[in-house]
């Protein structure tokens, strides 16, 4: 199978076994999260090689993070313990109307203190395909860096170069960061974005538009362009086509679009048809929806082809 790779920052969740307000302080049981090790998670279920490269504090969050990134099956080598800062947290907040509020305690995190020093040149240059969100770039500005050198290093490698800009808007400090987001993106071999982050980044909805405006000039070989439960639309420099939401039962939205990440681009390593795998997208992102938490819905490679095949499994 193909060998991925991603770098980012991941977190320990503080996820409420009951909804309600967070000043109640109810019970919370302690979880993953983190665009990019969700992602790396995806990919290893769905049958690929995953590597996940950041900086986690020497302390129990972070024994407790590269525990469950390697029982997930992801390569763990490039996991940097820093002894001078903390492992990141975030808490969730399931309010009385089932939406979902997340409270971030990530300043001064060790991944923020990523650098370019904590990537193995090969490692990128050797992988099929490497993952980067927008997340990582405004954490800190040697985050920023960092971002940069890997896109090099994975042009000089050939290796793909798979973003997503996943716009924390509590993140940004700076309105510098929407051209240097608009920057990465040019740098980029395949691209996901939320349809608000195309109004946000380029002034339109209009998914034809923001094609053409993307497919000009970049390096872009694949854009999917993600619209929750209206579905996505997903294209090359030829084609366009418009993947309907799949049915379920959502509880959880957190972590639907590190999901449709990961089944969209196993479509491409696995060099799909486009319109697969752009349902290969919409399946993981609407299975990750059914169940708390950001990792305990995310599909294995038997369970999407079934139910891309519209096939039922008994277990007894």
């Amino acid at each position: 199978m193909s060998r991925f790779v991603t770098v980012g920052e991941t977190m320990v969740a503080l996820v409420p076994k009951e909804q309600g307000l967070l000043r109640y302080g109810p019970d919370f049981s302690m979880r993953i999260a983190g665009a990019e090790s969700n992602t790396a998670i995806g990919l290893s279920r769905l049958g690929h090689t995953s590597s996940f490269i950041t900086r986690i504090g020497n302390d129990g969050f972070g024994d407790f993070l590269i525990r469950m990134v390697r029982a997930e099956g992801v390569d763990t080598s490039g996991i940097t313990v820093d002894k001078d800062h903390r492992t990141g947290v975030m808490f969730k907040e399931i309010r009385p109307n089932m939406e979902t509020a997340v409270h971030y305690y990530r300043d001064n995190s060790a991944a923020s203190c990523l650098c370019t020093g904590d990537v193995d040149e090969a490692v990128i240059q050797k992988a099929d395909m490497v993952h980067l969100t927008g997340i990582t770039p405004v954490l800190s500005k040697n985050c920023r860096q960092m971002v940069y050198d890997v896109m090099d290093m994975a042009v000089e490698g050939k290796t793909l170069i798979s973003f997503d800009p996943n716009i924390r808007k509590k993140l940004w400090k700076d309105e510098e960061f929407r051209p240097m987001m608009k920057e990465l993106i040019n740098k980029s071999s395949c691209v996901m974005m939320g349809l608000e982050e195309g109004l946000f980044l380029y002034g339109t909805k209009d998914v034809k538009r923001l094609a053409d405006m993307l497919f000009k000039g970049g390096r872009l070989r694949y854009l999917a362009v993600k619209n929750g439960a209206e579905g996505a639309w997903i294209c090359d420099d030829q084609h366009l086509f418009h993947i309907p939401p799949w049915r379920c039962r959502c509880v959880d939205p957190v972590g639907a679009g590190d999901a449709f990440n990961a089944g969209f681009i196993a479509g491409i390593l696995q060099q799909g048809e486009l319109e697969k795998c752009g349902k290969m997208g919409a399946v993981a992102g609407a299975m990750a929806t059914q169940t708390y938490g950001d990792i305990e819905g995310l599909i294995s490679a038997g369970d999407l082809e079934m139910t891309l095949n519209h096939e039922t499994c008994v277990l007894r």
